[in-house]
């Protein structure tokens, strides 16, 4: 093992975006750092190049040189390969994690923790709650899902006792946090792979909110069914109960008498523009108003959110309005990339059917009388499989939908299979279907020399933003 100061880190599918980010961190923290990835082409790959964090392709036990102290990996790689000769030696040696025990254990280590959870929304509100909380000189340690532009990686270091993190249940990976202060977005079914039903996910809401010893704030989206489900369900629990609560809702159907001892909190939005949104907080210190450059009501909502966190750490609003109002987003959502034959392209992460839902909806409202086309990777063939019905209606609200080949992705190796072509076809007559880019990009052309395609928007959790990257990158020699 090595001396304390100098340990050595190798993380495992270190090119994903929640490995990229921890590793980014704890380089910075002054962990020495290696890693991995079958993929080292990813959207996030060149940042951690940046940092001169060694990467080798492919998975392979010589990587685990005796100087290695820990491996942390993404659960994925346990679906995909759980023999795989790195990991069964890492596991040997009694040093194998996944990257949120490594951060959970020793990265949060006698901090003040701050966990974002929920379905959708955590990684624009972490960055968003980030923003607030560095502006107003308290300096966190942070943790996100993608890649901050702003900082050029997801994680950054910092020399307060606060730590900022995005909270995944996936895999139950936010059971190994325990925050001060508690987020629930929002929380709905999803992945399918690891929760049985409806109940099983938001029994592992209540256990990452239940299981902190160290809980003082819970502050949740009273307009999340699953969010104020977990409320109502540990209520008597002894950590909560002694916690203090918020709920915060645009529907002021809700009332404090409703609910168990709890604060809370209105807002609305008041005017929306081509430059941006305005809305109102009511609480119980009077009214709050702030401005941002973002669009679309699920971002009205991460930012109250974010509003409400800086509050409870002692924020004041002029500062909060600052720093909401400089706020320029997060990569891969509903990112400006550029132009496709004159029209232009935005790239968004988008993966579950209430995400692009609401990112469609807040196309057809920002681009009204505009034909939008949209440009889907299916992603897990089990959720697919479980939404169907729901993909489609939420795909079509764009009036025109290309499906791209399906990326299995932890599902590879499990025997699988994607949706065929006539399905997808049959399900409604605005579905197109391409796996190839050439015929994505031919398609494209077809809908633009029939004036039907005024905007693309391109949305996928896995490789979709290579396409919108192509389509841009052509378009630079079409015009």
């Amino acid at each position: 093992m090595s001396e304390d100061g100098s340990r050595h880190v190798h993380f495992m599918g270190i090119c994903g975006s929640g490995c990229a980010s921890i590793a980014m961190l704890a380089a910075k923290a002054g962990y020495r750092v290696s890693g991995c990835d079958q993929n080292t082409d990813s959207y996030y790959a060149k940042e951690l190049k940046k940092l001169n964090i060694e990467i080798h392709e492919g998975h392979d036990a010589s990587h685990l040189t005796d100087d290695v102290d820990y491996v942390a990996v993404s659960p994925a790689l346990f679906d995909i390969n759980p023999d795989n000769p790195e990991l069964c030696l890492a596991r040997e040696r009694g040093i194998l994690m996944t990257w949120q025990e490594f951060m959970g254990r020793y990265l949060q280590k006698d901090k003040r923790v701050i966990a974002v959870s929920g379905t959708h929304g955590k990684t624009t509100t972490t960055f968003m709650t980030a923003e607030i909380l560095i502006d107003a000189g308290l300096d966190p340690s942070v943790e996100g899902g993608s890649v901050y532009k702003k900082w050029g990686s997801g994680g950054r270091y910092g020399e307060s006792s606060l730590f900022l993190c995005e909270a995944d249940e996936f895999n139950r990976n936010f059971l190994n946090y325990h925050p001060e202060i508690a987020v629930i977005n929002n929380a709905e079914m999803d992945h399918p792979e690891c929760f049985r039903d409806y109940d099983d996910v938001i029994s592992a809401y209540c256990s990452f909110v239940a299981g902190s010893p160290n809980l003082k704030t819970l502050i949740l989206n009273g307009d999340s069914e699953g969010a104020v489900d977990v409320l109502h369900r540990i209520s008597d629990e002894p950590n909560v109960r002694a916690a203090r609560k918020i709920i915060f809702t645009r529907d002021d159907k809700l009332h404090p008498d409703e609910l168990p001892l709890t604060e809370v909190v209105y807002y609305r939005t008041t005017l929306k523009t081509g430059s941006g949104t305005s809305f109102e907080i009511f609480d119980r210190n009077g009214t709050h108003s702030f401005r941002m450059n973002l669009f679309g009501d699920y971002n009205v909502s991460n930012a109250v959110c974010a509003s409400i966190i800086g509050h409870v750490l002692g924020v004041r609003d002029p500062d909060i309005q600052r720093s909401l109002l400089a706020f320029s987003g997060v990569g891969r959502r509903f990112d400006s990339v550029g132009r496709f034959q004159g029209i232009p392209v935005y790239d968004d992460y988008a993966h579950h059917p209430t995400e692009i839902r609401s990112v469609l909806t807040m196309c057809t409202e920002y681009f009204e009388g505009r034909k939008i086309c949209a440009v889907f990777e299916p992603h897990q063939v089990s959720r697919l499989l479980l939404m169907f019905r729901q993909y489609v209606d939420a795909l079509t609200i764009a009036d025109h939908v290309i499906i791209t080949k399906t990326h299995l992705g932890r599902e590879v190796h499990k025997g699988v299979k994607p949706i065929a072509e006539n399905v997808w076809r049959e399900a409604s007559d605005r579905i197109l279907y391409a796996e190839e880019y050439e015929k994505i990009r031919d398609l494209l052309k077809e809908l633009r020399e029939k004036n039907e395609c005024d905007i693309i928007v391109v949305i996928g959790a896995a490789n979709s933003y290579k396409i919108s990257g192509s389509l841009c990158k052509e378009g630079q020699t079409d015009e």
